[in-house]
C-alpha cells in the first residue's frame, strides 16, 4: 500500500515538473521568434550537460547585471517620487520578511523528514525565493563615495564599473499620471520594411528615382556606420539593380546575336563568346 501511494506520488509529481518545463519551453521558443535571433547555426547542447545540470544552469558573471544592477537602478529611478518611493520601500520590506519566514517554514518541515513534502515542488519554490533573494541583496548593497548625487554600478564579468549622475537622472525622468499599454515584442517589429519596386518593366534611371525616394534619409549611427535600416534598404535595391542592368545587358545581346542567326555563323559565334 505504502508503494503504491509513493509510486502515485511520484507519478503526480512528475507529471507537475513536465508541465512546468513544457511551459517555459513553449515560452522561451517564443521569445526566440520574438526577437528574431538566428538559429539555423545554432546546436543542441548534447545530454551530457545534464550531469552536472546546477553547475550548468547557474548564472554567467555578466547576466548578474540583470539581477543587481537593474533593480539598483529602478530604486534609484524612483527615489524622487515620494508616493512611489514608499511603495517601493513598502515592498522591499514586505518582501524580505516573507522570504524569511517562507524559507524558515520550509527549512523546518524538511528538517523533520516530513512525509508530506513535494520535493519538486519546494525545489521549484526554493529557487523562486533564491531569485527573490538576490534581488533583494542587490537592493542593500552600497558603494564607498556614492551619494544622493552619484551611484557607482560594477559592470560583472568585465571588470569595468558605471557613474550615474543622479542630478542628471533625475532631469531625464518622468513621471506619467497613466499606465501605458504593453505587449509582446514580434519578430516584425525588429525586421525592417523595405518598398518592393516592380523591375519587370522599368528603366535605370526611373528606377534609381523610386529607390532614391523609397531609401530617404541616409542615416548613419555614431561610429559614422550606415545604420541598420538604411543598409539594409541599399543592399536590397542594389541587388534589384544589377538584376535589372543584367536583364538590359541580355536583350541587347540577344538583339546582336540574332542579326547573324542564319546569316554569318562566325559573327554569330563572336556575339555570342562576348557574353559567356
Amino acid at each position: 500500500m505504502l508503494k503504491k501511494s509513493a509510486t502515485a506520488s511520484l507519478k503526480n509529481q512528475t507529471d507537475q515538473l513536465r508541465a512546468r518545463l513544457e511551459a517555459m519551453k513553449k515560452e522561451s521558443e517564443e521569445l526566440v521568434s520574438a526577437t528574431g535571433m538566428p538559429l539555423s547555426n545554432v546546436q543542441e547542447p548534447p545530454e551530457s550537460v545534464l550531469e552536472n545540470l546546477v553547475a550548468e544552469c547557474d548564472d554567467v558573471a555578466f547576466w548578474l547585471n540583470f539581477k543587481k544592477a537593474a533593480p539598483m537602478l529602478f530604486c534609484a529611478l524612483m527615489e524622487n517620487n515620494q508616493a512611489i518611493k514608499q511603495v517601493r520601500d513598502m515592498s522591499f520590506m514586505e518582501e524580505l520578511l516573507k522570504v524569511r519566514s517562507m524559507m524558515g517554514l520550509m527549512a523546518t518541515k524538511v528538517e523533520k523528514n516530513d512525509a508530506s513534502i513535494d520535493i519538486i515542488e519546494y525545489s521549484m519554490a526554493t529557487q523562486m525565493l533564491e531569485n527573490k533573494l538576490s534581488v533583494l541583496k542587490a537592493l542593500n548593497t552600497t558603494v564607498e563615495g556614492d551619494s544622493d548625487e552619484r551611484m557607482t554600478l560594477n559592470i560583472q564579468g568585465t571588470g569595468k564599473a558605471i557613474r550615474i549622475d543622479l542630478n542628471k537622472l533625475k532631469e531625464a525622468v518622468s513621471f506619467l499620471d497613466n499606465s501605458v499599454g504593453e505587449r509582446a515584442q514580434t519578430a516584425s517589429d525588429l525586421q525592417t520594411v523595405v518598398e518592393e519596386i516592380d523591375i519587370s518593366d522599368i528603366s535605370e534611371q526611373d528606377y534609381v528615382k523610386k529607390v532614391v525616394a523609397a531609401i530617404g534619409e541616409i542615416k548613419k549611427t555614431p561610429n559614422k556606420l550606415l545604420h541598420k535600416d538604411t543598409f539594409i534598404k541599399i543592399f536590397k535595391y542594389t541587388g534589384d539593380f544589377a538584376k535589372l542592368r543584367s536583364r538590359d545587358i541580355k536583350e541587347k545581346a540577344q538583339d546582336s546575336r540574332c542579326k547573324f542567326f542564319d546569316v554569318d555563323h562566325k559573327k554569330y559565334l563572336e556575339e555570342l563568346m562576348k557574353t559567356v
